[in-house]
């Protein structure tokens, strides 16, 4: 009875050995995974750092003004420039519609 109790409880114990030494290299390798997943976060906060600060210096009000006069001719908006709702043609009124916008003649509805 001695010999057969010592037996189970040796196996038993070489099993536990086993899962116990498969386990603990799982948990390795998923560390290591975890390790590399935790650099490639922080690289990509740097990343998203470096174009944040790109994005703001690209957007500058200065620089945009400074490009636009440069390349486009803009200038700023002047008050002359701007009308009020009223002063804008009646929609029945063809005097300020676009060449290329043509009434419906006839009744094709």
């Amino acid at each position: 009875m001695m010999r057969s109790t010592t037996l189970i409880a040796l196996v038993l114990a070489a099993a536990l050995a086993g899962v116990l030494f498969k386990v603990k290299y799982e948990v390795i390798d998923l560390e290591a995974d975890l390790s590399a997943v935790n650099r490639d976060i922080l690289a990509n906060q740097e990343a998203i750092h470096v174009l944040k600060a790109e994005w703001a210096f690209l957007n500058d009000p200065n620089r945009l003004r400074a490009l636009s006069e440069r390349h486009l001719g803009l200038k700023p908006v002047t008050p002359h420039q701007m009308k009020e709702f009223a002063d804008l043609p009646a929609p029945g009124n063809d005097q300020g519609a676009p060449a290329s916008v043509l009434p419906v003649k006839g009744g094709a509805h």
